[in-house]
């Protein structure tokens, strides 16, 4: 899996600044090699050349001055950060723990940058992470007290004392990798998908809509979000991503971003659950704060996709 990292970010700005890997790396203090390897990375995540050369200089291509603006973004917030961690008060007593589970359909991106940024924020406390899946086993688990919180998407909690915010809505795509591709021979004219454990819950959005497919479905179901690429790579068929995860999906040439069928749940509701009485709980309003911040940054860097009656490769040769 192949994610854009701070480092690489950092490098392609400052080729932006000097408009040559010569110059970028003299200032960054690197190896024009070093250079080179980090913009080739970012190319084969975005999928664009990011810059061309005219006249001996580096001119950054449409999409480049896309990514300059999310990358400046996501930079800044990642100092602060550092910077928030570097001078905040160390505790000399035990910390205390802040329990948080999170859907796996958010996306390992999503969930790095949340923990790494609920570490930073909140330095007095332990934050211990789970997966949950969503619907009733989330409210079970607050109730119970084996979390302080929940993120999930499409999540369904009914009980009493549990509170639901809403934070963002956030499209989804299905990306699909023909049969043939996978190297294996198929003779169930079913169509195959290949679902996180989020999504296969009965209650969820995406396993109402395969409940009413004509002809029945294949349905193949995996724990984590990288085992779920991983399976639908081996085996194909069709597999429901978040928008902002697109870039980040290391496909083969033949994996394109499908149309959405009529009645397929296009976009999913990212919420945060916790008990009522912790309304006002200053953990809990940090929380709000730093989820907010990934999420908007996330889909800020997004790389704009096509209608989705046009079929688009997810990787380019770069």
């Amino acid at each position: 899996m192949r994610h854009i990292d701070f480092k690489a970010l950092d490098v392609f700005l400052h080729v932006m600044r000097h408009g040559s890997i010569g110059n970028a790396a003299a200032a960054l203090g690197m190896r024009a090699p070093t250079v080179v390897y980090a913009i080739r990375k970012l190319r084969e995540v975005t999928g664009d050349e990011l810059f061309l050369e005219r006249r001996g200089n580096l001119v950054p291509t449409a999409r480049g001055l896309k990514l300059e603006k999310a990358a400046s973004g996501m930079l800044q917030s990642w100092h602060g950060l550092i910077e928030h961690n570097r001078q905040a008060p160390r505790e000399t007593g035990p910390r205390q723990t802040m329990r948080i589970g999170l859907s796996m359909a958010l996306g390992d991106p999503a969930l790095t940058q949340i923990l790494a940024r609920l570490s930073a924020a909140l330095p007095e406390r332990q934050i211990v992470s789970s997966v949950l899946e969503n619907g009733r086993q989330v409210g079970q688990a607050l109730r119970k007290g084996l979390i302080d919180c929940a993120v999930t998407v499409d999540g369904v909690v009914s009980l009493d004392g549990i509170a639901a915010e809403h934070m963002l809505m956030a499209q989804r795509c299905l990306i699909g990798l023909p049969l043939a591709e996978t190297g294996k021979e198929e003779h169930d004219p079913r169509e195959h998908w290949t679902l996180l454990s989020d999504d296969a819950d009965p209650d969820s959005a995406v396993r109402r809509y395969l409940a009413n497919t004509t002809g029945g479905v294949r349905l193949t179901v995996a724990p984590s979000w990288n085992g779920q690429l991983a399976l639908w790579r081996s085996r194909g068929g069709l597999t429901p991503v978040l928008k902002f995860n697109v870039p980040w999906i290391d496909g083969a040439s033949a994996a394109y971003i499908t149309e959405v069928p009529q009645g397929f749940p296009a976009w999913g509701n990212v919420s945060l659950f916790y008990l009522a009485g912790c309304a006002e709980a200053p953990w809990l309003a940090t929380v709000r704060r730093e989820l907010l911040t990934v999420l908007r940054g996330i889909a800020a860097a997004t790389m704009p996709l096509p209608a989705n009656d046009a079929l688009l490769p997810l990787l380019r040769a770069g």
